[in-house]
This record gives structure tokens, sequence and C-alpha cells, in this order.
């Protein structure tokens, strides 16, 4: 696509005496250009891209996208601001794919991924091919505008019909899904998380809400049990969106480790996935796949046959009389639910191993304490990922919060497994959270590999009393 054509009717300034050359792809990240493609200049909160010009121009770029005149002998289109441009961009250039495939985003502090992959079973269950991007197929929840445009692309190219993606408030804030076009959008729940990043819950509130417009979409499912619930559908409503309300209450929810079932549209519905959190996850999906053009029965099968989510109120065999979850909980509201959950399941104690990510949100560590201390017999406080803190530091802050001091304090998440296993017997539960699917830790700059689940299992394995309990 030539220059001039990318950039048609965007306002910024393209010096009229530059060869209108022609542009093959949008990216990012300096590092990624080849031949052929613009290099977009984006400002992040550690880098500013235009210190790699020079390096994207040694790669190939044949155009620059920037907020900075440069000294380079290159196009150059300058615009106010590159991330409020780059989605029009980032989607022009390879089509507008959102506009021929129906793409789904879901938002919320908990349950997106599940909500995600429980859409995509409903719908496969009845031949719609479909895709999903979030928390499980990429390093971001929500890849940044060029990626997610490419991607969207692909599966137009590959017959996908239908795309179920997570929707994070960062992504809202930085401007990733603009120029997508959602055939229906989704709201989950809200709670404490990322206020490192949007400072208070009124800005993380706010961001959430950028979803509910119809400049992304004209039908939203919203959980409307919670005030910011409310708030999204009276705004969703406002805009002149088709809603769907939806109450979790007076379901006659009933579940187990391994399967639920609860009252949806006059019907008693099962399903193979038990905690509890699955049943609320199946009714958001449920009614996003009605306003997809299913039929409640074509809905309940697709329901019946679902698969469990990797690191999602996981269940791992331990020995015939006690058993563990692995299960991504990791904010205040999804740790105490968890638990609260957890007992009414479980015959002897909840053992529960956690700790809380370094570099993120420190003011939530006291509140995860407090909800680990009501609501575990034993807690074991270990490593999440550090990142760059000092993780004893971290622990020491999610003591601080607890009203029972941790029975056990070990850094080595490994060791803090073996001490669960150790501790277990019969009808306890071992509750690993806060990790999930992830299959490394962050530790001082590096990606150490780490599943909870394989370290659980091998520790299980190499117990000189497993099976006994």
């Amino acid at each position: 696509m030539l220059l001039s054509n990318l950039i048609a009717d965007i306002e910024g300034l393209l010096d009229g005496n530059q060869v209108d050359t022609e542009v093959k792809r949008v990216i990012h990240d300096s590092r990624e250009i080849i031949e052929g493609d613009i290099f977009c200049c984006l400002r992040g909160e550690v880098t500013d891209g235009h210190n790699y010009i020079q390096e994207a121009i040694d790669s190939g770029a044949s155009a620059l996208l920037a907020e900075e005149v440069s000294e380079f002998n290159i196009p150059t289109f300058l615009v106010e601001n590159v991330r409020a441009v780059l989605p029009r961009v980032a989607s022009r250039i390879v089509g507008d794919p959102s506009k021929e495939i129906s793409v789904v985003g879901v938002t919320g502090t908990n349950g997106k991924t599940s909500v995600v992959s429980m859409l995509a079973e409903v719908l496969r269950t009845h031949e719609i091919p479909t895709a999903t991007i979030g928390t499980l197929t990429g390093m971001l929840t929500t890849p940044e505008s060029p990626e997610l445009q490419r991607e969207l692309r692909k599966y137009c190219s590959d017959g996908v019909e239908v795309v179920a993606m997570e929707v994070s408030s960062h992504s809202l804030v930085q401007k990733r899904v603009n120029e997508t076009y959602f055939s229906s959008v989704a709201f989950t729940n809200l709670s404490h998380d990322h206020l490192d990043f949007h400072g208070n819950m009124e800005n993380y509130h706010l961001a959430k809400g950028l979803l509910f417009s119809r400049e992304f979409s004209e039908r939203a499912v919203i959980a409307t049990d919670s005030e910011y619930g409310r708030s999204y559908f009276e705004k969703a409503i406002s805009s002149g969106m088709e809603v769907e309300a939806l109450s979790l209450k007076n379901r006659n929810v009933v579940f187990e480790q391994r399967s639920s079932s609860f009252d949806w549209r006059g019907e008693r519905v099962t399903i193979p996935l038990g905690g509890p959190f699955a049943f609320s996850n199946a009714l958001v999906s449920a009614e996003i796949a009605i306003q997809l053009g299913l039929g409640i029965e074509e809905v309940i099968a697709g329901l019946n046959s679902l698969n469990g989510i990797s690191g999602r109120f996981e269940p791992v065999p331990i020995a015939q009389e006690s058993s563990a979850i692995i299960d991504y909980a990791h904010t205040p509201s999804a740790l105490a639910e968890l638990l609260e959950g957890c007992r009414k399941i479980v015959v002897g104690r909840i053992i529960l191993v956690f700790g809380c990510g370094g570099d993120r949100d420190s003011e939530k560590r006291p509140q995860m304490g407090r909800a680990a201390s009501a609501g575990a017999d034993v807690n074991i406080l270990t490593s999440d990922n550090p990142r760059g803190e000092d993780a004893e530091k971290i622990i020491s802050e999610i003591a601080s919060g607890m009203a029972v001091k941790p029975q056990i304090i070990e850094v080595d998440r490994r060791k803090a497994i073996e001490r669960a296993v150790n501790e277990a017997e019969s009808g306890d539960l071992i509750v690993v959270a806060g990790r999930g699917h992830e299959e490394y830790q962050e530790i001082d700059g590096k990606k150490i590999p780490f599943s909870d689940k394989t370290v659980l299992l091998d520790v299980v394995s190499k117990s000189p009393s497993s099976g006994e309990r």
C-alpha cells in the first residue's frame, strides 16, 4: 500500500517532497523491522521509539510514523500522538479484518479467559470455526494494534468465523483495540487490580467502561449485580447498544470439584467444570452465544461438553483421600471467592500456597493476605513472579494484612509446594493459587521454566507417602 493511501484522511503532516513509498507492514518494534515496513515511534513508560529510528532504517524501514522531526532522510508522517493513529493504519493496511469476521470482546478483572475459552468451545461444538486471543495465547492479554490486526487478518484467511478475545483495561486506555469492530462485547466483574497502572479504582472503572460504546459494538452482555456492571449497562444503553443485562443471582447453583449445575433461561444446565466461578463464566459465554445467533438448546449442548481450562480451578490428583486445585486467582476478590468455594466442597483443611507478583500493584498484597487468612486453614506464603523485587519483601507485605500469621513461609515455590504435599492429610485440599497456566517464573529479569501443575505432579510422584494418605 502506498504511504499516501495508508495515511489518507488522518490528521498529520507529510513532506510533499518525499517519495510516496510503498509500505508493506505497520511495525512498532524496531527489532521486527524488515524491508518495506513503516516504523511507528511509540512512546512507552520505559522506552521511546524515536530513539530507535536509525536501527529501523538500517533494517529496511521505508517510512516513519512519528511525533518528532528527525534528521533522517526518510518519508515521515508527523502526528500529534502516534498511539492514537496506530490502530487506524494497522487495521487499514490489512484491509480492516474485523469487518469480515465476528469478533467478541470480553473485559473484566476476573473470568475473561474462561468466558473466551467456553464461548469458543460452545461454537466449535456446532462446527463454527472459532479462534481465541488472550492470556493463554500470547504475552499480552490484548496485543498491540499491529499484531492484533495482523492476527485478525490471518484468521480471516484461515476461514475462522468467530474470534473471541480478552480486552484488558490497559489495551482500552492505550487504544490497542481502536478500529476493531466487535459483534458483541461483554463484562464479567471488577475488583482491585492494576492500580499501579490506573492509580485508583475510579480510573480502572472508567477504563473498562470505554468498551461499552457503539464506537466498538452494537451489542453487549453485562453482568449487572455490581454497581460497576449497572453503570456499564446504563452507559451502553445511553450509547444506543442492544444490551443483555445478566444477573448471577437466584441461579440455584450447585458445584463440586468437577461439575456445576445452575438455572438458565428456564432450563437446568450441568457443565463438566467445577468450582465457584464456572457457572458465572458459563452464563456470560451462553448469553454471548445467543447474541451470535445460537439457540438455547444449541448453547446448552455446547456447555454440556466443555473441557477444563488450563490453570482455572484445575483439579490435580494427589492421593486417594486428598486432592489439589491449581487456580489463577491473583486478586483479593478472586482469592476470597476461590477459598469460599473450596470450603463448600472440602471435608478437611484448605492448605493454600500463594504469593504476589513483583513490580505490580503492591496495594493488593495485604488484601490478598487478609483473604488468605480468612479463607484457608494453613497458609504457605511463597514467591509468585517477583520480577525485579525482593521476594521476601513481597511476602512480608502479604503477611502484614493477615489476621493470623502464616504457618509456613518458603520463598522457593517448589519447596513450598512440597511442604503443602507433606502437610496434607486425609480429606485435605491443597490450593496452589496465583499463577494458573503459566509456564515460567520471572525472577531478576530471567524467565525460569516453572509450571505449578508440573511441579505438583512431580512432587507427588516422589513423595514417600504418596497414595497412603
